[in-house]
């Protein structure tokens, strides 16, 4: 019998680290969707942080993200935690931490840029960079999927869009690292070093950003250099934060979902051979990654207003958490849930959101780096070993691998 048997449905806390030691607790979350679809958790491991409401049906996941006038992303920020390292006022300067009307103009800025079409011209980019990194692992004969593929391919990746050097690649990782993995000591190893990488961050990016604004380039961060909202231009605080946000969606997460989904084939064999002998299949098995391995587990809204839902009361000021890691396994969407099967029909998802003002931007570009993060990968190597076992993340937000060592053979 599991602890999510034996648990009274009232007495569990998603807050509890220990029930996130071997990634999202599924079989708990299965149980909330049946029995407490809108669930409390008091939060008792951090007494310095008011609890929070779940919400893990798919279709109450769509509604409150299609409702940003009950359930606001500015209010509290999108992080479960009050305090991550970073003013909640400073959070609103990105776009993720807005409401309209200032989001829906703050995000018209970037929209241009990440079209399909427009991401769609950056595919040799990508496969150049990703092939430069399996090359390099592949002389080898074994490595880490995180940090030799993942993390290197997503900073480049970003860092060419952003217009920053290749020489920040390896600081990008870092201060992506210290920004959103607040609850392991292995990536963020205290808590004030968020400050530290804001003070060391802030005048490197200064000094990017004034040479943009003095000679644009075509790049993002000239974009945002030159761009206007409401007549007035930003200033560099949001444009660091902006930076923040594109840095922490254009690495963390597709690095998150590559390495998942690369752990899951290697444990299931056959189903990367179904996708090396028809690469045109890789696209689809993209989404069923997504679907079962969402790079954020979570983000949260505060009410605005006193909501009835399912018959409990979220008051006004309440943290509510949208849950991607169970809306994605829905029994009433999905059949057979809980299977990771690449062959599974194409179907919708909320990894990138659950629609509303807030779907990822990014979702394009993500797309087009995980089709050829796959398509390199297991065109070049095969007969992968896990050498030691992977290391998770620690935290109930980011849903990832800090470590996935393997060996191979090459093609």
């Amino acid at each position: 019998m599991s602890i999510a048997d034996t648990l009274d449905v009232q007495d569990i806390d998603l807050g509890d680290l220990e029930l996130w030691e071997d990634g999202p607790p599924y079989a708990i979350f299965a149980r909330l969707r049946r029995e407490a679809p809108v669930h409390w958790s008091p939060f008792a491991s951090r007494p310095d942080e008011t609890g929070f409401w779940s919400i893990t049906r798919a279709a109450d996941v769509r509604q409150i993200s299609m409702d940003w006038q009950t359930f606001s992303s500015e209010r509290g920020g999108v992080a479960v935690l009050d305090d991550i390292g970073i003013p909640v006022e400073m959070q609103r300067q990105q776009m993720i931490s807005m409401d309209p009307p200032r989001h829906d103009r703050v995000k018209a800025l970037f929209q241009k840029a990440f079209t399909p079409k427009r991401i769609a011209e950056h595919e040799a980019m990508i496969r150049q960079i990703t092939r430069h990194a399996i090359d390099t692992l592949a002389a080898r004969g074994s490595g880490d999927l995180v940090s030799d593929v993942g993390a290197v391919v997503t900073a480049r990746v970003i860092g060419s869009l952003l217009g920053t050097p290749e020489n920040l690649d390896s600081k990008l990782i870092e201060w992506a690292n210290i920004g959103l993995a607040w609850d392991d000591t292995d990536l963020r190893k205290e808590w004030g070093q968020m400050g530290e990488m804001l003070a060391e961050a802030a005048p490197i990016l200064h000094e990017l950003i004034s040479e943009r604004r003095s000679r644009p380039s075509a790049d993002l961060l000239s974009a945002l250099a030159q761009a206007e909202v409401d007549g007035d231009k930003f200033d560099d605080v949001e444009l660091l934060m902006m930076f923040g946000l594109l840095l922490s969606a254009g690495t963390d997460s597709t690095k998150s979902v590559y390495t998942s989904g690369m752990h899951a084939l290697i444990e299931r064999p056959e189903q990367m051979e179904w996708m090396a002998v028809a690469p045109e299949r890789i696209p689809s098995a993209v989404e069923e990654i997504l679907r079962c391995f969402p790079a954020f587990a979570h983000f949260r809204r505060t009410a605005n207003r006193d909501v009835e839902m399912h018959g409990e009361t979220i008051r006004a000021g309440d943290k509510v958490l949208l849950w991607f890691v169970s809306s994605n396994r829905d029994e009433t969407i999905y059949e057979d849930p809980e299977r990771f099967d690449v062959r599974r029909p194409v179907v919708e998802h909320q990894a990138f959101g659950a629609g509303g003002r807030h779907f990822c931007l990014g979702a394009p570009l993500a797309r087009l780096e995980l089709k050829v993060l796959f398509e390199e990968t297991i065109s070049r190597l095969h007969e992968f070993e896990l050498v030691d076992k992977p290391k998770r993340t620690r935290g109930m937000f980011l849903n990832q691998f800090k470590s996935l060592p393997v060996r191979f053979k090459s093609k």
